[in-house]
C-alpha cells in the first residue's frame, strides 16, 4: 500500500495548468490532479473512525468560493505555485485535520506553518519560473467552489487515484 492525502480538489484548474504540472511536477504524471493539499501524508488506511472524524471536519465546514489570481515560489525548492485565497479558509481545514490527526502531521512535521498552495513546477530555474508565471497571469483568475474534502490514496505502483471524498457543510450552522 502507497501513502496518502487529504487534498481539496481543483479541477478548474487543469485547463490552465494540466500541461504545465504534467511537464513539471512530477506527481500530475502519476495521477494526482490539480489540488490544494490540506493534510499529506494521511494513513494508509482509513478506518471508520478516522473517516467520522473526517466527514465530522467536512460537516462543520461551510462551502466556500477559492480563487487563484497570482503565482508565488517557494524560491528554496524551486516550485511555482497558484496562492489560493481565502488562503485563512484552507489554513482552518490544515489546523483542523492535523490536531484531528495528529500522528499525520503537515508534511511529516518538516514544515511548521504550511503554506496553502497549487503546485505548477517543482525544481524549477527562476527564469523558467518567470517564462511559466508570464504565461500563466493572463490566464488568471480561476476561481472554484470548494465543496468537499478528497483523498487521494497511491497505490503500489506508485499510481495515485482519487479514492473518497466527504461534503462540507451539511452539519454547518
Amino acid at each position: 500500500m502507497g501513502q496518502s492525502a487529504v487534498v481539496i480538489l481543483v479541477d478548474e484548474a487543469e485547463p490552465v495548468v494540466g500541461a504545465y504540472r504534467l511537464t513539471y511536477d512530477p506527481v500530475a504524471a502519476r495521477g494526482v490532479p490539480a489540488h490544494v493539499t490540506l493534510l499529506f501524508p494521511f494513513r494508509d488506511l482509513v478506518d471508520e473512525e478516522a473517516d467520522g472524524l473526517l466527514a465530522a471536519i467536512a460537516a462543520a465546514t461551510a462551502p466556500f468560493e477559492m480563487t487563484f489570481a497570482e503565482t508565488a515560489r517557494f524560491d528554496d525548492e524551486g516550485v511555482l505555485y497558484l496562492a489560493p485565497e481565502p488562503a485563512a479558509a484552507v489554513r482552518a481545514l490544515i489546523d483542523q485535520l492535523a490536531a484531528a490527526f495528529p500522528d499525520c502531521p503537515p508534511y511529516g512535521g518538516t514544515i511548521a506553518d504550511p503554506i496553502p498552495h497549487l503546485t505548477i513546477g517543482m525544481n524549477l530555474a527562476p527564469e523558467l519560473s518567470d517564462r511559466i508565471s508570464g504565461e500563466l497571469v493572463p490566464r488568471l483568475p480561476i476561481t472554484t467552489h470548494v465543496d468537499r474534502l478528497t483523498l487521494l490514496m497511491e497505490d503500489g505502483e506508485g499510481r495515485w487515484t482519487v479514492d473518497q471524498g466527504w461534503p462540507l457543510g451539511n452539519g454547518a450552522p
